[in-house]
């Protein structure tokens, strides 16, 4: 049996919220080359370059939590949707946001 579209949003927002769960919390702040918390004592990520380590400042727990937030609602939608006969289309931004974070392909 294949998941449906509801089950692979959840499945990607349980991901965020346990990688989210495994940091210290933000603030987040790039410092040259790392990622470090607000007092300098925790480094989240060491890229070797500034712009990337911009990049993972901005990927904090709080956004994290936000998306997964906003995936968990849209799953609900999609649970709605489909209890009422209609279908989750394939080009959902929840469900290309899932399979992005999960690393899978669209069917």
């Amino acid at each position: 049996m294949t998941e449906s579209p509801a089950e692979t949003i959840r499945r990607a927002a349980a991901l965020m919220r346990e990688r989210a769960g495994l940091v210290p919390p933000p603030p987040w702040f790039p410092a040259v080359h790392d990622v470090t918390t607000h007092d300098g004592l925790n480094v989240i990520a060491s890229s070797g370059l500034t712009v990337r380590a911009q990049y993972v400042a901005s990927w904090h727990p709080g956004v994290a939590l936000t998306i997964a937030d906003w995936l968990e609602a849209s799953a609900a939608t999609a649970v709605r949707a489909e209890a009422e006969g209609a279908s989750v289309h394939p080009d959902s931004y929840a469900l290309k946001v899932a399979r992005a974070y999960l690393g899978e392909p669209a069917p």
